[in-house]
């Protein structure tokens, strides 16, 4: 997962992205993908809104409760699900002004 996020994040390094979730199972305890985020996106300032959710065996952890770590780089951090479009509210919410 963290070679994946960061062939990724170099990749994009020119780009401006308005909203980045990142969902993902932890394994192990060895790696984790907050050093790419600080890395790629909050000192470089190409989020404006992030979310990021890790869970697992014992685990159910959210960025949001680091997000004053955050607002120096102003990328404003929001829980998961807040950010997270499910297909059905995406439909329902589309077809409602298209009528």
């Amino acid at each position: 997962m963290t070679d994946d996020l960061e062939i990724f994040l170099r990749n994009s390094q020119n780009t401006f992205i308005k909203k980045l979730l990142i969902r993902y199972m932890v394994w192990n305890e060895g790696k984790h993908i907050l050093s790419y985020i600080k890395e790629f996106i909050t000192e470089k300032k190409r989020v404006k809104y992030l979310a990021i959710s890790e869970f697992g065996p014992g685990v159910d952890n959210e960025l949001f409760s680091s997000k004053d770590k955050f607002k120096f780089h102003n990328v404003v951090v929001r829980r998961y699900n807040d950010l997270y479009i499910t297909p059905y509210n995406f439909i329902t919410n589309n077809l409602q002004y298209s009528i």
